[in-house]
Order: structure tokens, then C-alpha cells, then sequence
């Protein structure tokens, strides 16, 4: 494989090689390094911010990990959740760290206001930011952006970076493993559009560190609790809607219905895609209400099925063409569902 050659194309295309150096230098000279990622970080935003923190750490360089909130507990196995502090859990304490960075790596969102509690301390830090992510329209407020709304996911994006950087035969096992998670999850364990040759070069690349891809598999979707496959099983036989005509599936989980199966961060995750691999189903939403009555979205679709306009334009959202998230505050679970219905047709045609 030719590092100098096709897999450095994408990369080349954006953060050139001087700039992937000039990034280095100033990691380098760094004392006061901070990564973080979006609030209710998944698999993408777990494995981005520990795959690059775990790389600095093997070159010599101390990264503080931060995450806005608790990632799901399916994750707690990844190299370096140890060192992690979490915003909710300690906001004194983050803000502090924040505040002393001299850079921050924004990793896997496009702009401050996706770090929900934290954004007032991420905007206020006078720490360099930098911006690494594949959402589309970031913000301009990074000090350096390297975007890719084409690539698969973020995980991907640090691999190039590194690569960049010249160091990919230097990569650990243990930076392998977070950033092939990240990779995983963000595209449905390979099967999205979004997964490429250079994927899959990747992927070759990770493997021959010797990290073992099957357990990080096993890890990551077979440590299901009773609790979760019981919740899965009500939402699926109790709370899920289909319009046939539209091609659209609707899952609705109240609060109570979480507090009933004892709900843990992550434990509804991959739901809204059950819903997406029904027959005949193009696309479907995820909706959770929260303690406070806020009820959060996720969108997946198939094909050319543009989600993530539906979730900006209506619910204060955005993501990928193919999946996306965003916020219903205005009214109830049934009021939501009620306009869904309203809107199925407009948003999906009929069949």
C-alpha cells in the first residue's frame, strides 16, 4: 500500500501536508492539550477523541480527554475512558480545563453549540481550536478546520491525520482499537454508502497492528443487558408506528417507558435503525423524551432520502443526508406523531 499515494489523497484534499506538519509542531510545543466531542457522544465521538488522545500519548505528548456528558456504558471498555472527565459530572473542574488549554480538538461536530452545557466554556476558553469532522456546513469559529462531509465518519479523518503526520506504521493497538470503533459504528458496522476503498485501506492498516477486531466487536454490540433487550423488545412491539404508504416507521419512547426497563445512556442505541430494516421502510425516526419533556430526534434513511434538511428545517437539527438528529420541544410525544402524519407525505411522497 502506498502511503504517499492514494491514501493520502483525501487528505491532501483537506489539510495539506504543510498544514498537517504546522499541526504537529504546535502539539508539540503544546503544554495544556484538551480533545472533546459532542454531547451524547457515540462510538465516533468515543473513538476520535481516545484514538487521537492514546496516539498523542505513545509520541510523548499528554492530552486531556472531556466529554460533554456520560458516553453509553457499552463503550467503558475503550483504552482511556479511565483518564476521561465528563462536563455534567464535574463542570468546575472542565471549565478549569478548559480554560488553561493552549488547544482544544474539537472532534466529530460542527460547531460549539453540539457540546450542549459546555458550549459558554468551549466559546470562552482562549485556547486555539481546532476542528476535525465530516458533518456538513461546519461554523467558522475553529482556528483549523479539516472537514470531510464525504467521509463515513471522524475516526477515519484522525487516521488520515495521522497519516499525515507520517506516523501510520507507529499507530498501537490500542489507538487501532478506539479508532476502529469510530469507524464501525458510524457506518453500520461497513454496510453504508459512505464506507470507500480507502475504508477499507484503513481497516487493512488497523489490522495489521495486531488489534483484535473481533472482540472490539463483541465489546462494543454483545454486552447487552436484560434490561436493554427487554426495552427493545417493548419499543418494538408497543411504541412503533409504520405508514406503509410513505415508507416511514416512527419509534416513541416516553420517560416513563425508559424508567420502567431502568434506562442506562446508550441503552436505546441502534433502535431507529430496527425500524429503518423493516420491509418496505425507507426511512425512520427515533424519538426519546427526556425528564424535562424534551424529546430528542434521530433520523435514518436509505437511498436519496434527505433527512438531515427535515431535521433542520423542523426540528432545530442536522447531520447527514442519511442520518441525522435534532430537538422537538414544543409540544408532546403525541403532538409530535400527530404532525409527522400531517407531514409524511410532503416529507417522503407515497409509494
Amino acid at each position: 500500500m502506498d502511503l504517499n499515494g492514494n491514501m493520502l489523497q483525501r487528505a491532501s484534499a483537506t489539510m495539506t501536508s504543510a498544514e498537517a506538519g504546522a499541526c504537529w509542531v504546535e502539539l508539540q510545543s503544546a503544554e495544556h492539550i484538551v480533545v472533546t466531542a459532542h454531547r451524547s457522544p457515540d462510538g465516533d465521538a468515543v473513538g476520535s477523541v481516545l484514538g487521537l488522545v492514546n496516539h498523542l500519548k505513545s509520541k510523548g505528548i499528554r492530552a486531556t480527554p472531556i466529554f460533554p456528558d456520560r458516553f453509553p456504558s457499552n463503550l467503558n471498555w475503550m483504552p482511556g475512558t479511565d483518564e476521561v472527565h465528563i462536563h455534567d459530572e464535574s463542570a468546575v473542574e472542565v471549565e478549569g480545563l478548559l480554560q488553561r488549554a493552549e488547544i482544544i480538538v474539537c472532534l466529530d461536530f460542527n460547531g460549539p453549540s453540539r457540546t450542549g452545557g459546555m458550549e459558554q466554556a468551549l466559546r470562552d476558553s482562549p485556547a486555539k481550536k481546532w476542528v476535525i469532522d465530516h458533518h456538513q456546513n461546519p461554523e467558522q469559529f475553529p482556528d483549523r478546520l479539516f472537514s470531510d462531509p464525504a467521509c463515513g465518519s471522524t475516526c477515519e479523518l484522525i487516521f488520515d491525520l495521522i497519516l499525515g503526520w507520517g506516523q501510520v506504521a507507529e499507530i498501537t493497538q490500542d489507538t487501532a482499537a478506539c479508532i476502529y470503533t469510530g469507524i464501525m459504528t458510524d457506518t453500520g458496522s461497513f454496510r453504508f454508502p459512505s464506507v470507500t476503498v480507502h475504508t477499507h485501506e484503513v481497516l487493512g492498516w488497523l489490522l495489521a497492528t495486531g488489534m483484535n477486531h473481533a472482540l472490539v466487536h463483541e465489546q462494543t454490540f454483545d454486552q447487552q443487558s436484560i434490561d436493554q433487550v427487554q426495552l427493545h423488545g417493548f419499543a418494538m412491539s408497543e411504541r412503533l408506528k409504520v405508514w406503509p404508504d410513505a415508507g416511514l416507521a416512527m419509534i416513541s419512547l416516553a420517560h416513563g417507558d425508559l424508567e420502567r426497563f431502568h434506562y442506562q445512556p446508550g441503552d436505546t442505541e441502534g433502535l431507529v435503525n430496527r425500524a429503518l430494516g423493516l420491509a418496505g421502510v425507507r426511512a425512520a425516526i427515533f424519538a426519546k423524551e427526556s425528564k424535562d419533556g424534551v424529546i430528542k430526534l434521530s433520523f435514518r434513511s436509505v437511498g436519496d432520502i434527505n433527512v438531515r434538511d427535515i431535521a433542520a428545517a423542523h426540528f432545530d437539527g442536522g447531520g447527514h443526508v442519511n442520518a441525522a438528529g435534532g430537538i422537538y420541544s414544543t409540544g408532546t410525544l403525541e403532538a409530535l406523531q400527530e404532525f409527522v402524519e400531517a407531514q409524511r407525505e410532503a416529507w417522503f411522497g407515497t409509494k
